[in-house]
């Protein structure tokens, strides 16, 4: 009988976790599901918290990218202070032809102008037809370069005129190439003045999409930029040839590239009311009376040169 009741309960005790069992797993899962919830809706508060610290690091940059803007509002008197010594006008006074005694021309078929029809015949030259900044360097005139020229005597007083020839080319280049030659020539004679002079306009029929006087104002300006008014000045003859439009007056001109003759005497008087002292400007030059110097008439030996070389 007792292994009967024994054998009653075993079966019983069996159906019992036959039928509880898969109640038992039922809540167990249920049990999992609601955890997992809430395992996951703590995962927004951190994705919050998360997105609250690139928020502020935002207003920290903020915050430094203001310094930059303070800074620059502290730089900007800085950078004015220069440009006001800059634009100070440089008191140009009149001058004697004695004044180019001890001074040297360097420039292109415009210089040879100068050299062969103007009135300055004291003043030495190393000019050249075609003459550019490219090819300075390796340019000899009578067998010497220039800088043979300026290794012989110090000169007083150097007047470059260079650009027309490069003109059709690219202008930083070209500003460029310049200002490697002003450097070298201010190392080689750094007592003297130099008179940087801006490249005469062309007249409107000679105009052309490459040679300019858009492109010519252009280079001037980069040439201008180089002067700093103490040792090195820029000056442009433009004013006295030009017509009402900025080019060169017609009647001035055959081939549209160089004044005729006739004017480089003019253009040398110009020369003579645009000088400074060897000391350089002062505020006394503002009160030296103008004196105009009346130059002989040039004697044209040689017909006028109306070729032009853009090489």
């Amino acid at each position: 009988m007792n292994k009967f009741k024994q054998c009653v309960y075993t079966v019983i005790l069996l159906l019992t976790c036959l039928v509880a069992s898969p109640l038992i797993y039922k809540q167990i899962w249920k049990d999992s599901v609601t955890i997992a919830p809430k395992t996951s809706a703590k995962e927004p508060v951190s994705a919050t918290e998360s997105s609250t610290e690139p928020t502020s690091a935002p207003a920290q940059e903020t915050a430094s990218e203001a310094q930059p803007t303070s800074e620059g509002a502290t730089t900007a008197p800085a950078e004015d202070k220069p440009a006001e010594t800059v634009s100070s006008a440089v008191n140009f006074v009149a001058s004697g032809p004695e004044y180019f005694d001890d001074a040297l021309f360097i420039g292109d078929s415009r210089t040879e102008g100068i050299r062969d029809y103007g009135t300055l015949k004291n003043a030495d030259y190393f000019c050249q037809r075609g003459l550019s900044a490219y090819q300075i360097d390796t340019s000899y005139v009578n067998g010497e370069t220039v800088w043979d020229f300026l290794k012989k005597k110090p000169y007083a007083k150097i007047y470059l005129m260079l650009g027309i020839n490069e003109v059709g080319n690219d202008i930083e280049y070209t500003a460029s190439a310049y200002r490697k030659t002003v450097d070298e020539i201010h190392a080689v004679q750094p007592n003297a003045i130099i008179y940087l002079q801006g490249n005469l306009h062309v007249a409107s029929f000679a105009e052309t999409s490459s040679i300019s006087n858009e492109r010519i104002n252009a280079l001037n300006s980069k040439i201008q930029a180089l002067a700093d008014n103490k040792s090195i000045f820029y000056i442009e003859v433009n004013s006295i040839f030009d017509d009402g439009s900025g080019a060169l007056t017609a009647e001035y001109t055959s081939d549209g590239i160089h004044v005729l003759a006739k004017y480089y005497a003019e253009w040398c008087d110009w020369l003579c009311q645009n000088t400074v002292s060897p000391a350089g400007t002062s505020s006394a030059e503002t009160t030296t009376e103008s004196v105009t110097y009346t130059s002989e008439p040039a004697v044209t030996t040689k017909p006028q040169n109306e070729e032009f070389s853009n090489q």
